[in-house]
């Protein structure tokens, strides 16, 4: 996997959440990420806050000044993470979970879906699986 795609997978694994973006003439934006471009790299946040507490609708910043890309707090959901647990939990085999790591989903046997909105599902492997995911949410939030 290149680092341009590690760094999109990272990036579209934060759209949604709070991060903070430092420019290198030392201002700052606090805000939602709501969408971004690799290539060439341009972040938009909504709801921003910059250095002198400025509040912005929406902030569209050039990817040549920001210096630093600051997130505080970790996403609760990990697919790769969930995705073992799955695994061991369930005695699954590698080939029933597919990871869809940069649209943050995983799939198991074609017909459940679990992303950081829940599981997507019906039947009892899809109950049992919603079980293990709000045990492994509540465990997360304790955490953190």
């Amino acid at each position: 996997m290149s680092l341009q795609h590690r760094v999109s997978v990272d990036l579209n694994s934060l759209v949604d959440k709070t991060i903070i973006v430092k420019l290198v003439n030392n201002r700052t934006y606090t805000g939602e990420l709501s969408s971004f471009e690799i290539s060439p790299l341009i972040i938009a946040l909504n709801n921003a806050k910059d250095s002198e507490n400025n509040l912005f609708y929406k902030v569209i910043i050039n990817g040549d000044i920001i210096s630093e890309i600051l997130v505080k707090s970790p996403p609760l959901f990990d697919v790769r993470e969930f995705a073992s647990l799955l695994e061991k939990s369930l005695n699954l085999r590698t080939g029933d979970i597919k990871l869809y790591e940069e649209a943050g989903f995983i799939t198991i046997l074609d017909n459940i879906k679990v992303s950081e909105n829940g599981v997507e599902g019906r039947g009892p492997l899809a109950q049992r699986i919603n079980d293990i995911f709000d045990d492994y949410i509540a465990k997360k939030k304790k955490r953190s």
